[in-house]
């Protein structure tokens, strides 16, 4: 079974990341493009799970072509107030996935867009936004790997439904505060 990571250890590692990202900051940088570091929840990973922690992580790397990525399925799990953690996250947001607390489109769930729009305002976000939903209905292989193979229908009407939900969202946050 899977054992908890030593202090020693776990600095060790977050030390091997942050080299890592100011090297690739570096090429990224030469090429002219932003890297964005995903927290993710803690069942898929245990370097970085929160916005503060992430926030902790871009402090040490201290690069300006290293900045964040923010995705609300993972946000569900382990901040307490998504759109808090928006506004901590701030103006180093350079990308952002909308997806429901069950990785479903958006409009499907229990997300509160309302408050993440605002968020997004707020901070003057203006970058892209993405939608990941991942398929729960693909009985041909089990979710584990439907989940990241192509649909068996069509699923552009959803895609578009999901993403006219985010845009109205958004538009109806600049007006109504």
């Amino acid at each position: 079974p899977p054992q908890p990571v030593a202090e020693e250890e776990r600095l060790a590692r977050k030390r091997r990341c942050v080299a890592g990202l100011r090297e690739a900051g570096d090429y990224a940088k030469a090429a002219g493009i932003l890297l964005a570091v995903e927290p993710l929840n803690r069942f898929e990973s245990d370097v970085m799970c929160t916005t503060q922690q992430a926030i902790e992580l871009l402090d040490a790397v201290d690069h300006p072509a290293i900045q964040l990525m923010l995705d609300t399925f993972h946000m569900h799990m382990e901040e307490s107030s998504i759109a808090e953690a928006i506004l901590l996250g701030g103006s180093r947001i350079v990308h952002f996935q909308a997806n429901e607390n069950h990785r479903g489109f958006p409009g499907t769930g229990a997300t509160d867009w309302v408050s993440v729009c605002r968020a997004l305002h707020s901070v003057g976000y203006k970058g892209p936004i993405s939608l990941e939903p991942f398929r729960r209905t693909d009985d041909r292989f089990g979710v584990p790997f439907a989940q990241w193979r192509p649909p068996h229908e069509d699923e552009s009407n959803r895609l578009s439904a999901s993403s006219a939900f985010i845009k109205s969202h958004l538009t109806l946050t600049e007006y109504r505060r």
